[in-house]
């Protein structure tokens, strides 16, 4: 966590460097939250797809575990002047809602970062109504981008898994869940993953 501290001053610099992919990405968000949803953004950062679902959600809970990004997220969105967003220092593993809850569930650029990924996956999609989505990008970058990830790396960032975006969706798919995925092109790649929850 002691990573996530001490970058969060310089995270949406460091995002800008990626920039076309994060603008698709929250595009791409924007574009799948329904209006009037309940949404829970976990691993959220600095908030960014917070404030895209924010747009045309009712409720956004922007969450992370740590408590620097989440207040620059808060900085960010008062800035905008958007009032819909409430934020939670949490733990994507270990969600205090009951089944069900929200609408839609946003986990980005996080499962590579993560030991088990798909015990994260089966926690989000328990918070998921049913009808909902699952919105999931996630850098994968075993095949691209790879000068920029050797710079990340080398100021302390430690992914715990290095994926092309077949194996990606291949991880997701073993949770049994339907998954379907895009790739956004970029210098950083991301496949942006969405898992509905049937009705």
């Amino acid at each position: 966590m002691n990573f996530w501290d001490k970058i969060s001053d310089l995270y949406d610099a460091i995002e800008a460097i990626n920039g076309s992919v994060y603008k698709e990405m929250t595009d791409t968000v924007e574009r799948l939250v329904p209006a009037g949803a309940k949404v829970l953004d976990c691993a959220a950062g600095t908030g960014e797809l917070s404030i895209a679902a924010a747009k045309k959600a009712e409720s956004v809970l922007c969450t992370d575990l740590s408590g620097k990004m989440l207040k620059n997220a808060q900085k960010k969105a008062a800035s905008l002047g958007i009032q819909n967003i409430s934020f939670e220092t949490r733990n994507l593993f270990r969600l205090d809602d009951p089944d069900e809850t929200y609408d839609v569930v946003i986990a980005g650029n996080v499962l590579h970062l993560l030991t088990d990924p798909q015990a994260a996956v089966k926690e989000l999609y328990r918070v998921t109504k049913k009808g909902g989505k699952l919105l999931l990008p996630t850098f994968t970058t075993a095949d691209r981008g790879r000068v920029l990830m050797k710079l990340y790396k080398f100021a302390g960032f430690a992914p715990e898994h290095e994926y092309t975006p077949q194996e990606y969706k291949e991880m997701l798919q073993q949770t049994g869940y339907d998954v379907r995925a895009k790739l956004i092109r970029g210098r950083i790649p991301c496949t942006f993953a969405v898992i509905k929850k049937p009705r």
